[in-house]
């Protein structure tokens, strides 16, 4: 049975996370924006070391001086989670080799900073996913100051605890919590079209034709 017709046939959604399995950022960007008309994109926020991750959101305010608030979530977050952090500059590192270390021997999926990290050289031999909107050589302290499980604004997307991230190597997308059902389904059906029009195209259908461009 297809995965969309599980959901179908389901009054209780399926794990998300794994439904979403072998969904890409671009097809659940679309599938987001065809349900709430939004893209869910954190356009300055990239991959740090090309992995995919997919879970729920903790999310950490801190400044960019105090790198201990970035320790304080991995404490806070559950396995399968993602720590989303919002620093409030790039000038210093909230996150780098003993912060990712710790977080992946937590069994945390991965983390997000709108913000910079370090020791790139560590992270891309680490099978623990980063995301970040830049990379920095120094740090600040672990002061721990800021706060955990607050609304965050970052490019004018909010994230808040228990939204639905998606990353992979073409960035980062958030689902709010509240409609992450209904996208899943519709993440789903974009699959499927994209499949078809890829069959489409092997058998010889041009693409202008497939789409209805031509006159």
């Amino acid at each position: 049975m297809k995965p969309i017709d599980r959901l179908r046939r389901l009054s209780v959604p399926e794990d998300p996370v794994r439904l979403l399995s072998g969904i890409s950022a671009p097809q659940i960007s679309d599938a987001l924006k065809s349900v709430t008309g939004e893209v869910g994109v954190i356009p300055s926020i990239k991959p740090v070391n090309n992995l995919r991750v997919c879970g729920r959101v903790v999310t950490a305010r801190t400044s960019q001086h105090d790198w201990g608030t970035s320790v304080m979530a991995i404490d806070a977050a559950a396995p399968g989670e993602i720590i989303f952090i919002g620093a409030d500059g790039d000038e210093r590192a909230v996150w780098g080799e003993l912060t990712s270390k710790t977080a992946m021997k937590r069994g945390i999926a991965g983390v997000v900073i709108y913000g910079s990290c370090r020791d790139i050289d560590a992270l891309l031999e680490l099978d623990f996913p980063v995301f970040s909107r830049d990379y920095v050589p120094c740090a600040g302290e672990p002061r721990a100051e800021g706060q955990l499980n607050v609304d965050l604004e970052c490019d004018g997307v909010m994230v808040k605890k228990g939204d639905l991230l998606l990353g992979d190597e073409s960035g980062v997308v958030v689902v709010p919590s509240e409609v992450t059902g209904e996208v899943v389904k519709a993440a789903l059906k974009v699959r499927e079209k994209e499949s078809s029009i890829v069959e489409g195209v092997e058998g010889g259908i041009s693409l202008s034709e497939i789409l209805g461009l031509r006159k």
